[in-house]
């Protein structure tokens, strides 16, 4: 197994802050850069219903209890990179999705703190009015750290289930339903000096596992690993 050397180390962490500090999801830049040509479909398209011209789309990330304390608030993280990936992604596709924006979400949360115990459905519905689809995202495990390294090396691992529910069916089952598993980066390990690399190959993990789990709801352009 491949060990990045400090340059290699050096120059990625410099284009994941860079993507960071200028509001930008670096996995996205081949996307943005690609002037829409040859998009790959969803596999799950936010699709007007009957008699709408647009969409109401609503995300909620979670995780489960039981994840290490430098992943504290990574469910937050995730949701709010989630919706901004996928409302760029929609822009760029001038698709008529609106996506619910993070402060919304936020105040649901605080003022339901048992909102996980509710159906999907009935939270999107609570939300907001008109909701038409609701993406369920649970964390189901996550680590920062290559297994057995001790802390002393970071390679990103999780498994994130994701459910899709179209509010205009009278059923409460999933109409999309998908386990997905992440090691980012791939094949590689890079060896841990700072708690701000910490912090920082954190956040270029949550933009990894977003700008995936966005592309299976707006069409894309073909994914080029930049790991």
């Amino acid at each position: 197994m491949a060990r990045l050397s400090r340059r290699g180390v050096l120059i990625g962490l410099g284009l994941a802050i860079t993507g960071v500090g200028c509001g930008i999801n670096p996995f996205l830049l081949p996307y943005i850069g690609s002037g829409g040509q040859s998009k790959v479909p969803a596999e799950f398209p936010l699709t007007p219903h009957e008699k709408r011209k647009d969409v109401k789309a609503v995300v909620f990330v979670s995780s489960r209890v039981g994840l290490q304390p430098d992943l504290a608030g990574v469910d937050r993280m995730l949701n709010a990179e989630l919706i901004r990936v996928l409302d760029l992604m929609v822009k760029e596709n001038d698709e008529k999705v609106q996506v619910l924006k993070m402060p919304r979400i936020d105040e649901y949360r605080a003022q339901n703190p048992n909102w996980r115990a509710a159906h999907p459905c009935e939270v999107g519905r609570a939300v907001a009015d008109g909701t038409d689809y609701v993406i369920d995202v649970e964390i189901q495990e996550m680590d920062l750290y290559k297994p057995g390294s001790r802390g002393q090396w970071l390679q990103g691992h999780a498994t994130v289930a994701v459910a899709a529910y179209d509010l205009s069916k009278p059923l409460k089952d999933p109409a999309y339903k998908q386990d997905f598993t992440f090691e980012y980066p791939q094949g590689r390990e890079i060896e841990v000096e700072s708690k701000t690399q910490v912090s920082t190959f954190r956040m270029s993990f949550v933009q990894r596992i977003a700008s995936d789990v966005a592309r299976k709801f707006a069409a894309s352009s073909p994914v080029r690993r930049v790991d």
